[in-house]
């Protein structure tokens, strides 16, 4: 007799960037289907960014026969099912207060150069289908596959947010012997984590981890806030509690947007300056065209006809900020 063993999709999340997946001026966000396979063909999330499920989320795969794949522009996390009445039921009970935690690192240098993402120091970005209970309305959910939001600060979470959240995942996946802010941690109640000492400590604890290049995390509940759930709990006969995963599958969607810049072209030879008189943004493929009578600041250059305007790199970023309007500007620099 064959056995089959089946999995099915849980969930999905994608994970996108404007300055992979931009075809020059040409955003993804406006491409055909067509086209946005072709940019996906030469993609990679990785490239960029690493998922990283927390300790504790390991051991509910383990105990719930939960596997997670990655893919080229995100990840997948699959559940052993079996097939009852047309629906796919976990073999191993999912019950509705199990969350899933993953963390989300930067693993390119240059990530911040050609990136838009605002950063406070003692806050963390949280993407999750629950509010916790130390956010103000509205709050922000972790936006769906279907949308075309853009990460911002809308998804950072309150400072008391963030070290709550912390603490939690510190207390979850710690080791005291390794980790020597949970050792410090273990000597304060859990009441106390909002005195000056508490606060101190998981700012600490925070700001240890963002050195190693935490952005932020994910973390999703079995069921949700507003439907937002990933499983479907039947409870109609007490005895026999079962859970179905849901059909459609949840699908989530993380999309960084990239950094616009001012282009200054430096011609050391002539001890000439040109800047672009508006911003441009940063792609790794497709061209720019740079049309100096109508994107150059005048005056122009007399010979600007022997003049090139190649696109900018993302490792030469300056930023000036004037001291009369206090404004920043953020230049890529280009020599030519």
């Amino acid at each position: 007799m064959a056995f089959r063993i089946l999995y099915k999709t849980m969930f999905q999340v994608q994970l996108h960037h404007s300055y992979f997946l931009d075809n020059g001026s040409t955003s993804f966000i406006s491409m055909s289907t067509d086209e946005k396979i072709v940019q996906l063909k030469e993609y990679l999330f990785k490239d960029f960014i690493n998922v990283v499920p927390t300790t504790a989320t390991q051991k509910i795969f383990r105990d719930h026969k939960i596997v997670m794949k990655e893919g080229t522009d995100g990840f997948t996390v699959l559940n052993k099912v079996v097939e009852e009445n047309d629906n796919y039921k976990s073999t191993i009970f999912l019950d509705d207060g199990i969350g899933l935690t993953f963390l989300l690192y930067s693993n390119d240098y240059l990530f911040d150069n050609y990136t838009v993402l605002p950063k406070e120091k003692n806050r963390l970005y949280y993407f999750s289908n629950t509010k916790p209970s130390t956010e103000a309305d509205p709050y922000t959910y972790i936006p769906l596959s279907s949308s075309n939001d853009l990460i911002d600060q809308d998804y950072l979470l309150s400072e008391e947010g963030s070290q709550s959240i912390w603490y939690s995942i510190l207390q979850e996946n710690g080791n005291a012997d390794t980790n020597p802010y949970l050792e410090l941690l273990a000597e304060v109640e859990e009441s106390d984590l909002t005195t000056d000492e508490g606060k101190h400590l998981l700012n600490q604890a925070i700001q240890a981890e963002k050195s190693k290049g935490l952005l932020g995390i994910i973390r999703l509940h079995t069921i949700g806030d507003n439907n937002m759930d990933l499983i479907e709990i039947d409870n109609s006969n007490p005895n026999d509690v079962k859970n179905y995963l849901l059909d459609p599958t949840p699908y989530y969607k993380l999309h960084f947007d990239n950094r616009k810049t001012v282009w200054k072209y430096i011609k050391k030879s002539d001890d000439e300056e040109l800047e672009t008189s508006s911003v441009q943004p940063l792609t790794k493929n497709g061209f720019i065209e740079i049309d100096p009578d109508a994107d150059i600041v005048p005056p122009l250059p007399l010979d600007i006809e022997k003049y090139t305007f190649p696109n900018p790199t993302a490792d030469l970023i300056k930023q000036t900020t004037d001291v009369n309007t206090n404004i920043t500007t953020t230049y890529s620099e280009i020599f030519i």
